[in-house]
């Protein structure tokens, strides 16, 4: 039997349905959703052991636990107790639960340290009255600046997520607010772009794709200057507070999943499964990842993480190494890659993460898979 040694579990409601959010979650209107939640989660559990069995694989003391969602944070002190209940965690397990400004309390997040969180994602997503507004949140700045000030004197590992390419953006000054968030010392920033819906009702006082670039650019140099390793797209860390959890899959590693459309990934030698749940059931859906798939996903996660992608082990044939040769070249020119790339180790610059999409598009095109 293979181990896997780390857990997702996604928590699918929130006190408030921000409009342009679309993760699989529901409005949170009574303690009877946490009580049918829990009892599918008991049902998911013994279900996921049967499947993990049936592929080969067993879920083991836990290296790494994620509890997302949604707002986990709702689920309070009955969560942790849950947690205690069925999960065994290793000493030294990463064990991350995201917080919302305005879903927790001191006593909670002191039940939470007890059964073993030691890291929380606080999902702040601006730093401004206004734009806060703008993403329909129900937190307030005083919120924020309460939750980060707590966060920040008790010492704890938190993580901050940022939003950019918020409509009306150019109004906003991201870097005014970056100083703001960094006063509170954070060991780790999640910064993403916002990405919308067809249906999104401020689609059209979203920025340009030039400005949503020199942002993100303008974002990761003032973080890397104030001593962040910005060691993947979204993703910026002091030294040693990198995710454990999210460098289990950018690294290709197993990881198990539970909880209403939660993904997982188990990797076997040549092939890997990926499997989610079904929102209202049970059941699994499955794809099996082999061949070229299986070598799309190795590309993806590989270029999305700073440890630089070896080419010549994922493209094995010779007529394939010098195409990848000829685009290495090309990218270093157009400042994707750093100049010390080479094709059995590639490191992406800033730039290049932005433009991860279009480094797989020129792969498309140029080679013979």
């Amino acid at each position: 039997m293979k181990e896997v040694n780390s857990l997702y579990i996604h928590f699918p409601f929130c006190r408030h349905l921000c409009n342009y959010c679309d993760f699989y979650k529901h409005k949170f209107t009574s303690v009877d959703q946490i009580n049918k939640f829990e009892d599918q989660l008991k049902s998911q559990i013994d279900h996921h052991n049967d499947f993990l069995c049936h592929h080969g694989f067993k879920l083991k003391e836990l290296e790494t636990l994620y509890i997302g969602g949604g707002t986990p944070s709702l689920w309070k002190t009955r969560g942790a107790s849950f947690i205690k209940s069925h999960f065994d965690l290793a000493p030294n397990c990463e064990f991350t639960i995201e917080v919302d400004p305005d879903t927790w309390s001191e006593e909670e997040i002191d039940f939470w340290r007890e059964v073993g969180v030691n890291r929380f994602s606080i999902g702040t997503q601006s730093f401004s009255k206004k734009f806060l507004k703008v993403m329909d949140r129900t937190h307030s700045l005083a919120d924020v600046e309460k939750t980060l000030k707590y966060f920040s004197n008790e010492d704890l590992n938190f993580s901050v997520d940022l939003m950019l390419g918020l409509p009306n953006s150019k109004e906003r000054s991201i870097i005014n607010e970056l100083e703001d968030i960094l006063k509170y010392k954070p060991k780790h920033l999640s910064v993403y772009i916002l990405k919308t819906r067809s249906n999104y009702p401020l689609n059209g006082y979203l920025p340009e794709d030039d400005f949503i670039r020199e942002e993100y650019l303008k974002v990761s140099d003032y973080l890397k200057r104030g001593g962040y390793e910005h060691y993947e797209v979204s993703n910026f860390a002091k030294d040693g507070f990198r995710s454990k959890h999210n460098q289990k899959y950018w690294l290709y590693k197993s990881v198990a999943a539970l909880g209403a459309n939660a993904t997982g990934l188990l990797v076997k030698d040549n092939e890997a499964i990926r499997y989610q749940w079904k929102s209202v059931s049970l059941g699994i859906k499955e794809d099996v990842l082999k061949g070229e798939s299986l070598l799309i996903e190795k590309l993806f996660l590989a270029l999305r993480f700073h440890h630089g992608v070896n080419f010549k082990k994922l493209f094995i044939r010779h007529e394939q190494q010098d195409v990848i040769e000829k685009l290495i070249k090309k990218w270093k020119e157009q400042n994707y890659l750093t100049s010390d790339s080479v094709l059995e180790q590639a490191y992406l610059t800033s730039l290049g993460y932005l433009m991860c999409d279009s480094l797989i598009d020129d792969i498309f095109k140029e080679v013979d898979f």
